[in-house]
């Protein structure tokens, strides 16, 4: 088979090869015909595995001390304890009580009032000459404001995008190792009109919103621009290992997980936080807000579902090529995932992000059209609907990070055997936190290929206002949906 042509994707998981040598490490070894799709461990923790911990980290009290009998499934209350590949071939889901549901292809086909869907997204290998515009009249991105301050801005720099002025101020911050103070305990608004009042926010918020000191450091050119080229190694290395940097919190800081467990794969699921979202700063006018301006905060959710996913265990002991293709196929339905949790108690609005709740129609007038509007509501009701908690919503998301019908896949039985691993957490979790709901597992997946569906929406419309002009999408978003 032809070796896929990697874009700029690629250079941003290239170093997820590097493991933390604090989290724990997933071996994946052969299964035998009486332990099939068990994960091997180095340790040899395969079996008898007991959850432990108080914390109340789900949106119901949640008591973690259960106990999960890997050797003998039955023992855990669950009526079917098969594995299901989601999006694989020929594979059914059981449960008592419910029409029985057949998976293929990413398609779910059900006798029941649920959508059926076909495969979507179709990935395909990127132009190697795929180009970021960092600048100048000629970026495609020029009538976008900046992340910073709200000015007009002129492109993406040091992985922002940012005008010229904030741009410099950063840069020149970095080289020349600038130490700033601010008379306000860091609590002054910076926009076009504030921004040169205060350089210690003005810095503090060049660095929440994402601009990398790595980048600058390589930044040797005359001026500091780079128009029409790829985007260096090194400001791409600096997205993914920004662990700790990020300040996009999901509420408060309080609601961190406390939850401590012997399961590595549970725990870790959950303490990669899939919740954290980006964060407002200052007033916004909603009223003035445009599409452009809406989807910088969907790029800067990017970051951090890149960010999420090398965190995810075992997700990183894939070849590159696969983490790639995973994160190509599964991007838009996680944005679209996490849109909708957290706008599920948001009443008529849409929660883009901390500090950002758009009402359902003026979201429409700002370019998100009714279609994708009311497809982007009904699946947030269905969430609601299921009273799904923050422990579901932490397992969901490495559940469509590693469907294995995406497109290029090197290994797809390594992709197959880690969704294996993580479904059964979400069927364990299940029979001990609904232990007499047993319909509760089959309804939650037959939300799936809806959210599927409304991806396809969004893809759709993203790329539709594209062509016409409306909308100048970030180089990697195209990669990522194209």
């Amino acid at each position: 088979m032809a070796e896929p042509r990697l874009g700029i994707l690629s250079s941003k998981i290239e170093n997820m090869q590097q493991v933390d040598e604090n989290s724990p490490h997933f071996g994946f070894g052969v299964s035998d015909s009486n332990n099939q799709g068990r994960m091997q461990s180095p340790n040899g923790r395969g079996r008898n595995i007991q959850y432990q911990g108080t914390g109340d980290y789900s949106s119901e009290n949640v008591d973690t001390n259960f106990h999960m009998d890997m050797d003998n499934p039955q023992s855990s209350g669950s009526e079917n304890m098969t594995p299901d590949i989601i999006g694989s071939p020929e594979i059914q889901i059981h449960s008592e009580g419910m029409p029985m549901t057949s998976v293929s292809q990413g398609s779910v086909h059900s006798p029941s009032n649920e959508h059926v869907v076909q495969p979507i997204i179709q990935v395909t290998g990127v132009n190697d000459d795929t180009q970021v515009y960092t600048g100048g009249e000629d970026s495609p991105s020029n009538a976008s404001p900046c992340m910073i301050c709200n000015d007009r801005g002129s492109g993406y720099h040091y992985s922002v995008f940012s005008c010229e002025g904030c741009k410099g101020f950063f840069k020149r911050s970095v080289q020349k190792n600038l130490v700033y103070t601010c008379k306000n305990e860091g609590s002054c608004v910076i926009n076009k009109f504030t921004r040169n009042n205060c350089q210690y926010c003005r810095f503090v918020k060049c660095t929440q919103m994402g601009m990398k000191r790595e980048a600058v450091r390589e930044d040797r050119s005359p001026g500091g621009k780079h128009r029409n080229k790829k985007p260096r190694l090194d400001e791409i290395r600096a997205m993914v290992s920004s662990d700790g940097e990020v300040l996009f919190v999901p509420g408060t800081q309080e609601s961190k997980p406390t939850e401590s467990f012997e399961d590595p794969i549970m725990e870790g699921l959950i303490n990669a936080r899939p919740d954290l979202i980006p964060r407002v700063d200052g007033n916004i006018c909603l009223q003035s807000m445009g599409i452009n301006q809406l989807m910088q905060y969907g790029y800067a959710e990017l970051k951090y579902i890149i960010d999420w996913a090398k965190k995810v265990p075992g997700f990183t002991e894939l070849r590159l090529e696969d983490q790639m293709a995973l994160l190509k196929s599964s991007f838009m339905e996680l944005n679209v995932l996490r849109l909708s949790y957290r706008s599920m108690e948001t009443g008529s609005c849409i929660k883009f992000a901390e500090g950002l709740k758009v009402p359902i129609e003026l979201a429409q007038k700002m370019g998100w059209g009714k279609e994708l509007v009311a497809a982007t509501v009904e699946f947030s009701a269905r969430l609601k609907e299921l009273s799904i908690d923050k422990v579901e919503f932490c397992i969901l998301n490495g559940i469509v990070l590693t469907y294995p019908d995406a497109q290029n896949l090197m290994d797809k039985q390594k992709v197959i055997l880690l969704q294996t691993q993580i479904l059964d957490r979400l069927r364990k979790y299940h029979s001990h936190k609904f232990p007499g709901n047993v319909r509760r597992y089959g309804k939650m997946l037959l939300r799936l290929p809806f959210l599927r569906t409304v991806s396809a929406k969004a893809a759709e419309r993203f790329l539709s206002l594209t062509l016409d002009g409306t909308l100048q999408l970030n180089e990697l978003v195209l990669e990522m949906i194209n």
